[in-house]
C-alpha cells in the first residue's frame, strides 16, 4: 500500500480531501478520517504512592521506570505525526485520549513533586520531568487552532470536534489546572479563555463542575464533623483529609486565579461564603487536631499555605463586585448590596474574618462602595464597617499571624473555659447553702464559697459566724450587687464564635432561645392563613363561629342538624312562606281558597302550635317539622280527593264499560264535558305558567 500526501495550502483540516492510493487506486479522502490514524496502543502512565514519609521499594520504583519510558516513547511518536494524521488519532484511536487522560489522573499534586528530589534513584526525577513536559506539548498542541498557514481548521469545526468527541472535558481541565498552573499561569490561561470562547457549552458544564467542587467541600466537612469526634484519631486520618482538602481547595484557587470568566461563575453561584465556611469549619479543625498529635508536622505547613490562598481566591471573587461599582454598569448598586450581603454573611465564621481583616483594609472597599453608590443602606454600611475594624494597624505576614492568632485563641478558650468552670461550681454551691440557710444573703454566702476551696469549710464558717474582717458585710445601702455573667459570653466560651447581630440576646434572638417571641414569617402569607384562593373559599369555619348566635333563636337543633328529612322540607317552608304572602296582598289566585279549604279539614293541632298559627308575626320562623306536617296532610287530603277516578268512581268517569255493552248516559256527559272544555287548561298549561311567573316578577310585564 503506498499513500501519496499531497495537500493544498490555505484548506482547513475540516474541508481537505487527501489522494490514497491502495494497490493501484486511487481516491480522494477527507483529512480527518479514520485511515489516517496511527493504530500504535499507546502506553498508560501508571502513578506510585509517594507521600513523603514512608520508603518506596526498588522494585516498584524500578517497574514505573521501565513503563515510563514506553510512555515517553509513545507521547514523543504522537508529537512527531502530520497535522491531519494527529487528529485523525486523537479522534478515532481511543487508546490515544485514555494514555494522555491516565497521566493527568496520576501525575504527583505540586506540593509531592519535591519528594522526588530526595529519592536515591537517580533515574525517577528526569523520567517524571519528561513526562510531565511530554504531556503538556500534547495538550498544547490539542489546544492550537493553527499551526501554520496548511496546519488549522476552522474555529466553529473545531469547538465541536473538541465538544463531541470528549477530547476536551471539565474534569480534563481541573486536572490540567491542578498539575501545570502554578508554573504555566499564562499558557493555561490562554488555553482556558480558548476553549471557553470558541465552545459556549463549556461555560454550563464549568458550572455542573464548580457546584460539584463545592459539594466536596460539604463531602470533607462531613466527614471532619464524623472522624474528629472521635477521641482517639489517627495522626493518619488527619493527613488524608487535609490532603483531601489540599487538592480540592487548590482546584478552586488555580480556576479563580487564571480566568476571569470562572471568577464570573463562582460570583454567581455565591462562592466566597463557602470558601469561609470551609475555612472554619475545615482548614481550623484539622489544624487544631493535628496541633494536638504532632506538632512537628508538615501538614501544619500546607494548611497554613491554604489559608493564605483562601483568603486570596475570596478576596479575588469579592473584588468582581468592586469592579462592577467602578465600571458604573447597570447593576452597580446590586453589586454594592450583594457586596455587603457576602460581608454580612461570612460574620458566622469569626477565624476567617478575623484573618481577613489582618490582611486586608475594608475601609478602601466601602468607601468605594459608598462613593459610587450613596443609596446602600446606611445601617448595614455602619454594621460592616464596625464589623470588619482592624484592632492593630500591624499587618504582618498572615502565616504567621494567623498561627499566633490561633494559639492565642487556643490559649484565651482554655483560660476562659476554666473561669466558666469554676463561675459555674461557686452559684451551684451558693445556691445549694441557701437552701440550708435560706436567711444568709447571696453576696454573704458567695464571698464565703469564693474564699474556701470547698463547700463544707464554707458552711462551717457561716454557721460559726467566723467570717474574717475582709469578708465582712459592706456597710447599709452600701450592698454589693451580684451581676449574672451574659449568656452571650458563654456561648462563645462554648464555641468560639463572637456574634455580631441586631437580635443578640433579645427575645427574637432564634440562637439563643428555642422558641422566639412573635411570628417567623416564612413564604407568603401569614401562618394559619388561606394558601389559595380555594383554599379561601373552601374554609367553612366562619360557620362554627356564628353558630352560637343561631342557637339562642333555636334555629339550628343538634339532633336536627344531621337529620335526612330537614332538606325534605324545604319545598314546604316554601310553600308556607307563599301562602303569607299571598293572603297579605290580598293576590285573586283561585288556589288560595283551595289552600284555606285543605287547612281547615286537617285535623286540630296542639294548643302550643295554635298559638303560634294565630299569630305568625309574633314568630322569628315557622317552625320546620309543623310546616312539613302539614304539608303532607294537606297533599294526603288532596290525594284522596281526586283519587276517586283512579279507583273505578263514576264521578268522573269518562271510560265507560268495554265496547259493544253500552254506555251510562253519565259516562257519556262525562265525555261531552271533557271535550267542550279541554281548552282551558290545553298547551301544558303554558299560560298559567307564564301568569305565575309575571306575578313574581320573573318575567316583564
Amino acid at each position: 500500500m503506498a499513500n501519496s500526501n499531497t495537500k493544498d495550502s490555505g484548506i482547513p483540516l475540516n474541508t481537505l480531501m487527501i489522494t490514497h492510493s491502495e494497490d493501484g487506486i486511487q481516491r480522494k479522502i477527507a483529512a480527518l478520517h479514520a485511515t489516517w490514524k496511527d493504530t500504535r496502543c499507546f502506553t498508560k502512565y501508571m502513578a506510585f504512592l509517594v507521600n513523603g514519609q514512608e520508603c518506596v521499594s526498588d522494585a516498584v520504583l524500578e517497574q514505573w521506570a521501565n513503563e515510563t519510558e514506553w510512555f515517553i516513547k509513545d507521547m514523543k511518536h504522537l508529537l512527531k505525526l502530520e497535522y491531519h494524521k494527529f487528529w485523525s488519532t486523537i479522534v478515532y484511536n481511543t487508546t490515544t485520549l485514555e494514555s494522555i487522560v491516565s497521566f493527568m489522573q496520576n501525575a504527583l499534586p505540586f506540593y509531592l513533586v519535591p519528594v522526588l528530589k530526595s529519592m536515591d534513584n537517580e533515574r525517577i526525577l528526569p523520567l517524571y520531568t519528561s513526562a510531565h513536559a511530554l504531556v503538556f506539548k500534547v495538550i498544547f498542541r490539542l489546544t492550537t487552532l493553527r499551526e501554520s498557514d496548511t496546519c488549522w481548521m476552522e474555529p466553529e469545526f473545531y469547538g465541536k470536534l473538541v465538544y463531541k468527541h470528549f477530547i476536551i472535558t471539565v474534569p480534563f481541565l481541573f486536572d490540567l489546572i491542578s498539575i501545570y498552573s502554578r508554573d504555566n499561569i499564562e499558557e493555561i490561561s490562554r488555553i482556558i479563555e480558548f476553549v471557553l470562547n470558541l465552545q459556549p457549552k463549556y461555560i454550563q458544564d464549568l458550572k455542573q463542575g464548580l457546584s460539584y467542587l463545592l459539594n466536596a467541600f460539604t463531602i470533607i466537612q462531613t466527614r471532619c464533623e464524623s472522624e474528629l469526634s472521635e477521641a482517639n484519631t489517627t495522626e493518619s486520618t488527619l493527613n488524608d483529609l487535609t490532603l483531601y482538602a489540599q487538592d480540592c481547595s487548590s482546584v478552586l484557587v488555580q480556576l479563580i486565579t487564571i480566568s476571569s470568566t470562572i471568577r464570573q461563575l463562582c460570583s454567581e453561584l455565591n462562592v466566597e461564603f463557602a470558601i469561609s465556611n470551609f475555612y472554619d469549619n475545615v482548614i481550623i479543625v484539622l489544624y487544631r487536631n493535628i496541633q494536638e498529635v504532632n506538632k512537628n508536622s508538615q501538614y501544619l505547613n500546607n494548611l497554613n499555605d491554604m489559608r493564605v490562598e483562601l483568603i486570596e481566591t475570596f478576596r479575588s471573587i469579592l473584588c468582581v463586585q468592586l469592579n462592577k461599582i467602578l465600571e458604573n454598569s447597570d447593576d452597580g448598586l446590586l453589586a454594592a448590596d450583594k457586596f455587603i450581603s457576602i460581608l454580612t454573611e461570612c460574620l458566622a465564621n469569626n477565624v476567617f474574618v478575623r484573618d481577613y481583616k489582618n490582611l486586608y483594609d475594608i475601609e478602601d472597599d466601602l468607601a468605594i462602595v459608598q462613593l459610587g453608590y450613596k443609596s446602600v443602606d446606611q445601617v448595614k454600611y455602619d454594621f460592616i464597617q464596625n464589623a470588619y475594624a482592624k484592632d492593630s494597624d500591624v499587618k504582618g505576614d498572615l502565616a504567621h499571624a494567623v498561627i499566633n492568632s490561633e494559639q492565642e485563641t487556643d490559649q484565651g478558650l482554655t483560660v476562659n473555659a476554666e473561669q466558666l468552670d469554676m463561675e459555674q461550681r461557686i452559684e451551684q454551691n451558693v445556691q445549694h447553702i441557701m437552701e440550708l440557710l435560706p436567711h444568709l444573703k447571696a453576696a454573704q454566702i458567695r464571698k464565703v464559697v469564693c474564699s474556701y476551696d470547698n463547700v463544707e469549710e464554707a458552711v462551717s464558717v457561716l454557721l460559726e459566724q467566723e467570717i474574717p474582717d475582709s469578708e465582712s458585710q459592706p456597710a447599709a445601702g452600701q450592698e454589693e450587687q451580684h451581676i449574672p455573667n451574659d449568656p452571650l459570653d458563654e456561648f462563645y466560651l462554648r464555641t468560639g464564635i463572637d456574634r455580631l447581630n441586631i437580635y443578640d440576646g433579645d427575645e427574637f434572638d432564634v440562637m439563643v432561645h428555642d422558641k422566639v417571641k412573635g411570628v417567623i414569617k416564612k413564604g407568603k402569607g401569614m401562618p394559619g392563613q388561606p394558601k389559595s384562593l380555594n383554599a379561601l373559599l373552601d374554609d367553612k369555619s366562619h360557620i362554627q363561629q356564628v353558630r352560637h348566635i343561631y342557637r339562642k333563636f333555636d334555629l339550628i337543633a343538634e339532633n336536627d342538624v344531621d337529620d335526612d328529612e330537614y332538606d325534605d322540607s324545604f319545598e314546604a317552608i316554601a310553600d308556607s312562606e307563599s301562602r303569607h304572602v299571598k293572603l297579605s296582598k290580598q293576590a285573586r289566585n283561585t288556589f288560595v281558597n283551595e289552600v284555606l279549604d285543605n287547612e281547615s279539614e286537617s285535623e286540630n293541632e296542639s294548643e302550643e302550635e295554635q298559638e303560634t298559627n294565630q299569630n305568625p308575626a309574633l314568630a322569628f320562623c315557622e317552625n320546620p317539622e309543623l310546616a312539613r306536617k302539614r304539608y303532607e296532610e294537606r297533599q294526603n287530603s288532596k290525594y284522596h280527593r281526586h283519587g276517586s277516578a283512579a279507583t273505578g268512581s263514576k264521578d268522573g268517569d269518562v271510560r265507560g264499560k268495554p265496547k259493544g255493552q253500552g254506555q251510562d248516559s253519565k259516562v257519556l256527559l262525562n265525555r261531552r264535558h271533557k271535550n267542550e272544555n279541554k281548552s282551558v287548561s290545553g298547551n301544558h298549561n303554558r299560560k298559567q305558567g307564564a301568569s305565575y311567573k309575571r306575578s313574581r316578577g320573573m318575567l316583564p310585564s
